[in-house]
């Protein structure tokens, strides 16, 4: 694959996006990378480490630096360089307000593919950002599957090599080719598989029963995510939970022609096999209830919440969740 002219930005530099960033700097002949970086603290402190990025397999493991980076702050002087090649890591409830200072550097030439938990952001996106059809981005998604998380600003702890990711062009069932996915294909790192939007769309689904479970009930109760699995009071709920998922995954039109169906034995699995390999970490909603940010909830229990409600499906406990912690988040 020869070098492209135009670099791959990535915005948000939490454990996903540095992930990638690192990853796509140590293949062979890696593409040029601009990290796209919205605070001044945080850009002066990856400029003050020359923009190098270090991952670990594990606490133990020895640091792998990469470096080669460039560094971009988002600001009122931002550049106005087209933007061709983009991957979004931000927090679900903010890529709106990322993506918006960038607006005027995205269209039709643009591909975006992002990294994030939850569903509904693009319905966002194409109503308070892109609102003209003809000038919008191509989108994908990537869902991932590895456990990573940020020991400093600089270094990423991946918990094994065993994870793995998968990448789709959202309303493409037949296989399309994305530069921005060509080259997150070829790292051995990430692991990534591309999919049909349809099959894409049915992990998202399976990982978002996953997130309605384990994040909320991990925040409200301030427990690790083993934690959910080993209280025996905590199984009637989440049991309730994926009910009402169920039904409104039962009901979407965009899988009515799809031959595979989910039941609760699927959506329990994807419980349960979530916990058992995240079992010590703590859920980003937990930590972002402790620290006081806004959580991704609009984006899980409440989008559930919203298309009940347009396919006519009563998700009350889904809703009462969401109050729970919405209510918890305002403390």
């Amino acid at each position: 694959m020869s070098l492209p002219s135009h670099p791959i930005y990535i915005l948000g530099l939490g454990s996903i996006g540095t992930l990638i960033a690192h990853s796509l700097r140590s293949l062979p002949q890696p593409p040029p990378i601009k990290l796209l970086v919205h605070r001044k603290d945080l850009f002066d402190e990856l400029a003050s480490n020359e923009w190098k990025l270090g991952l670990r397999v594990q606490e133990d493991g020895p640091l792998n630096e990469q470096d080669g980076f460039e560094g971009e702050l988002v600001d009122e002087n931002t550049p106005a360089d087209p933007i061709h090649h983009l991957i979004v890591a931000v927090k679900a409830s903010t890529t709106a307000s990322a993506l918006k200072p960038l607006r005027h550097r995205i269209g039709p030439h643009t591909a975006i593919c992002f990294f994030q938990n939850g569903l509904g952001q693009l319905d966002d996106l194409n109503e308070r950002i892109f609102t003209e059809i003809q000038s919008r981005p191509t989108y994908a998604y990537g869902i991932m599957y590895h456990g990573a998380y940020m020991k400093s600003p600089f270094e990423t702890i991946l918990s094994s090599r065993n994870g793995r990711a998968a990448l789709g062009v959202v309303g493409a069932e037949e296989r399309q080719s994305l530069y921005l996915l060509d080259v997150l294909l070829r790292s051995p790192v990430l692991c990534c598989e591309q999919l049909s939007w349809t099959n894409l769309l049915n992990a998202q689904l399976l990982k978002l029963a996953a997130n309605c479970v384990i994040n909320p009930l991990t925040a409200l109760l301030d427990v690790r995510n083993g934690s959910i699995k080993d209280n025996l009071h905590l199984r009637p709920v989440w049991i309730s939970l994926l009910r009402e998922l169920l039904n409104v995954f039962e009901r979407l039109p965009e899988l009515q022609n799809h031959p595979e169906r989910f039941t609760m034995e699927s959506l329990e699995a994807a419980v349960l096999g979530t916990v058992e390999k995240t079992a010590e970490n703590s859920s980003s909603m937990r930590e972002d209830v402790r620290k006081g940010r806004k959580t991704e909830i609009d984006y899980l229990n409440s989008w559930v919440v919203r298309r009940g409600k347009e396919l006519g499906v009563d998700c009350e406990v889904n809703n009462s969740i969401t109050q729970l912690v919405l209510a918890k988040n305002s403390q």
